[in-house]
């Protein structure tokens, strides 16, 4: 390491106190890395790829380290690309397309996008600090996910290198453009595409991914490798129309098939320049649930549950109390309606069509419109849900194990009444509930007591339970924080081995010997 680090233009760092910094991120898991490297540039990554391969150590990607799963604690090197690798190197305002280096971070991004009417449109509550790279690897979205979806819809191409330090672009392929590739040289990138024509052209195999994976109409699957996008393509499938392109597969991957150096992104216009805020109030968080189905027709950006857990926790917190104005009573759960139009007449009518649908319904007691800069005091409050209940009295905690399911939006109701009586009935557990009902995902923080061998089997028994309940409503693992290693060995629960082959094969070649680019 010392060689390398005389080669490199950044650095390669093996301090106790640096090393201790970067052994954690915002999961659970902690441990120490072999070292930590701030590459300067593109060759300093793959100077760190090479030696790697040369050595079979790990390399850990990692920008902002915002990551609920694990995805960026590991005992190899951690390569942290936000210190130095984060310009947007151009914008084409015409195409809608702007690139980025990995640490680039989100809110910075849309700032420079804002002059010229554009913004990236996948916004996770960490947007402040979160860097292009994460939100790729994890393929983050967030509470607008409704309107623009996840990172992956939005990522065009990539540039980087794979994991014998060879440098490759992924992008758009025409099913002609895509036998070329299988037809290249003899080279990694080349094995790649053929192998994956092999695996996922078959009938066979796509009936198995089309069976096994999450519904197709969950927009939050996240599970594994995303297989089942990358067969939908008219290179695979002469009746689709999309183009094959390998970023569906990076998107989401975690850093575990790919170092990406510089991401293309599609941008979107602005919003409407009107909005407005429903915030129904209701006795249970079930009542939101079934309220939520009510609202989608209306195409709002945003459906937000907010619990009586992190209601109660607002009370006890100075700022945050400030922003209770617009709460009536002691709800149960409250749902935050975001509907935007490009007048407010237009945002007003169908705000109050819908306080007429829901109360017609005989759901919700309350329903307060917030205009103006009233809607950013609820979204602070939905913000600081987390942080407010890391602060709550006790040894129980919210913890993130089981934190990120989905399911189909219509599922979410019994989802989450049989995910509630599995947590008051078999474990004796009150669960925090909130975050992104209109897409089929609640954020679910059970309360443990880690400090106790009980509560350490409760946590790992939990997400045992869960993860065959996911199963059973053929939902994801993980909507939006990954799998990482909290979730990483659940996603083959109640699959057959028959399916295995077709969702791990295909990974080999990626990584040439098998060994995985991060660990």
């Amino acid at each position: 390491m010392e060689r390398l680090s005389a080669t490199m233009d950044g650095s390669l760092e093996s301090g106790s106190l640096l090393r201790k910094l970067y052994a954690t991120d915002a999961s659970e898991y902690q441990e120490m890395p072999l070292a930590v490297a701030f590459p300067r540039h593109e060759q300093d990554v793959q100077k760190l790829i090479q030696l790697a391969a040369r050595h079979r150590v790990g390399l850990i990607p990692r920008t902002a380290g915002t990551s609920l799963a694990g995805q960026v604690v590991g005992s190899g090197i951690v390569v942290d690309l936000g210190r130095h690798m984060n310009r947007i190197t151009s914008l084409d305002p015409t195409l809608h397309r702007v690139r980025v280096q990995p640490g680039v971070i989100r809110n910075e991004l849309n700032r420079f996008l804002q002059h010229h009417g554009l913004l990236f449109g996948p916004e996770t509550s960490t947007a402040n600090r979160a860097m292009i790279g994460g939100m790729v690897g994890n393929n983050s979205c967030g509470s607008n996910s409704i309107i623009y979806g996840s990172t992956r819809e939005h990522l065009i191409s990539a540039r980087g290198f794979l994991s014998d330090g060879s440098e490759v672009t992924f992008g758009p392929l025409s099913p002609a453009e895509f036998a070329s590739k299988c037809a290249g040289p003899d080279s990694l990138e080349t094995r790649i595409y053929q192998h994956c024509r092999r695996l996922l052209s078959p009938e066979r195999n796509r009936s198995l991914i089309r069976t096994h994976y999450p519904k197709a109409t969950i927009p939050r699957r996240n599970t594994g490798y995303a297989l089942d996008m990358l067969m939908d393509s008219s290179a695979l499938d002469p009746a689709s129309g999309k183009p094959f392109n390998f970023c569906q597969l990076v998107a989401g991957s975690e850093g575990t098939l790919f170092f990406g150096v510089e991401f293309e992104l599609n941008c979107c216009p602005l919003p409407p320049s009107e909005s407005a805020l429903l915030c129904a109030h209701f006795v249970s968080v079930d009542e939101a649930l079934r309220a939520t189905q009510l609202a989608l027709p209306l195409k709002p950006f945003a459906v937000e549950l907010i619990d009586r857990h992190i209601l109660n926790a607002t009370k006890r917190n100075l700022e945050q109390s400030q922003n209770r104005f617009f709460i009536e009573g002691d709800p149960g759960a409250i749902l935050a309606i975001d509907i935007r139009r490009d007048r407010e007449v237009l945002v007003l009518d169908a705000l109050s069509g819908l306080v007429e649908t829901l109360k017609a319904a005989g759901l919700g007691y309350h329903f307060p419109i917030l205009t103006g800069p009233d809607q950013e005091c609820v979204w602070a409050l939905r913000r600081a849900g987390q942080g407010l209940m890391s602060n709550i009295p006790g040894d129980a905690k919210p913890r993130e194990v089981v934190e990120d399911t989905a399911v189909d939006v219509r599922d979410l109701p019994s989802y989450i009444a049989e995910f509630d009586s599995i947590m008051v009935e078999k474990h004796k557990i009150e669960c925090v509930y909130y975050a992104h009902a209109g897409t089929g995902e609640l954020h679910t923080r059970p309360l443990f007591n880690l400090k106790t061998a009980a509560g350490v089997k409760m946590f790992r028994s939990v997400a045992e339970d869960i993860a065959k309940l996911v199963r059973k409503f053929n939902g994801s693992l993980s909507g939006e924080h990954g799998d990482g290693r909290l979730r990483g060995e659940f996603i083959l629960v109640g699959q057959p081995s028959t399916s295995f082959p077709s969702r791990y094969e295909c990974m080999a070649p990626i990584s040439g010997d098998g060994k995985r680019i991060s660990s």
